[in-house]
């Protein structure tokens, strides 16, 4: 037996050196389209339950509108509806000026920045593009709405960390009570008259590119999704920092977070990434969700943009093509 002064007592040292040669159990090791079929059957129901439980029926949304907002170019209403019972989001639906038919909607996450939706809105370039805006003054209906405890549905006494650990006790996932709340985002796009309920799309910043690639792994009803800032790895984030909101207990056991992105092929994704955005590294994340899709063959629906610039949504190229995506009937 070693002497005490040659034994490893840390434990994070200890974790370090499993952690060299460590393989999520279901990362994708194919290059066929069966292969991927198989893995994806594999993935996504285990995914779902890892993010769990997600309600066996929908409470019904009791949308109503708060507040009204014209403009030059679009209609910001402020609204309310619900995803359980008792769980009211607060959200801001903008509508295009002169919509008269079925009409492509996106649903806008916000990041994990201070004020929760209103940047995506009214933002003041510090996270660049107000997108929710940007979008609808371009034809699109968007929804932003409130992440669980951000924006309006912060609580005074702290932030994710506060509502992990209540959660956490009662046995839920915060990233996937979020997403929830996001599937139920999209229903209620899907009632409002003037939405084309086939063309919905979704774009997302940081934590909301983290929620946007959740969420269109598990709703099929996200035809497209721009997802810029986070599209990285746990291996590169969750090791060395980052909110604990964005890491599901055990989700490095499962699955790398380019597979949760994988999963959402063969749909159109565009990647955008600041250069300067060190601590959130689009590499190799981006060449290994390529893979998948390429195994998919949908090799040509994953598109990545780097811009010269840091932490914050560029928009430039793509807008543009989320625009052009879901007018494609």
């Amino acid at each position: 037996m070693p002497p005490s002064s040659e034994i490893q007592f840390s434990s994070a040292e200890l974790l370090d050196r499993n952690f060299v040669n460590y393989k999520p159990r279901l990362a994708f090791d194919g290059d066929t389209v069966d292969a991927w079929r198989d893995w994806r059957t594999q993935l996504l129901p285990e995914l779902r339950e890892q993010l769990g439980p997600f309600p066996d029926e929908a409470f019904p949304l009791n949308p109503r509108i708060v507040s009204t907002e014209a403009y030059d170019r679009c209609t910001i209403y402020k609204v309310i509806y619900y995803s359980r019972a008792e769980v009211a989001i607060p959200a801001y639906l903008s509508i295009p000026k002169g919509v008269t038919t079925k009409t492509p909607a996106v649903l806008c996450i916000h990041g994990h920045v201070p004020g929760g939706k209103a940047s995506v809105i009214s933002g003041n370039g510090q996270f660049g593009a107000p997108y929710g805006r940007d979008l609808a003054e371009q034809g699109v209906i968007t929804l932003c709405p409130d992440n669980a405890g951000m924006g309006e549905r912060a609580h005074p006494s702290g932030g994710c960390d506060f509502l992990w650990r209540r959660l956490n006790y009662l046995g839920y996932d915060l990233t996937g009570y979020r997403v929830y709340d996001l599937m139920r985002g999209v229903d209620y796009l899907q009632s409002l008259p003037e939405v084309d309920e086939r063309q919905i799309g979704i774009a997302g910043l940081s934590g909301g590119c983290w929620l946007g690639i959740v969420h269109a792994a598990l709703d099929e009803r996200v035809r497209a999704a721009v997802l810029s800032g986070y599209f990285t790895t746990f291996a590169q984030t969750s090791w060395f920092g980052h909110c604990i909101c964005h890491h599901p207990k055990g989700i490095g056991e499962l699955c790398e977070l380019p597979d949760i992105a994988g999963l959402i092929a063969p749909r159109p994704i565009f990647v955008e990434w600041g250069t300067g955005d060190v601590s959130r590294p689009v590499h190799p994340a981006f060449e290994m969700a390529q893979r998948i899709y390429r195994a998919a063959n949908a090799g040509d629906q994953i598109t990545l943009q780097e811009f010269d610039a840091g932490h914050l949504f560029s928009g430039e190229q793509s807008l543009p093509w989320l625009i052009q995506t879901l007018s494609r009937k």
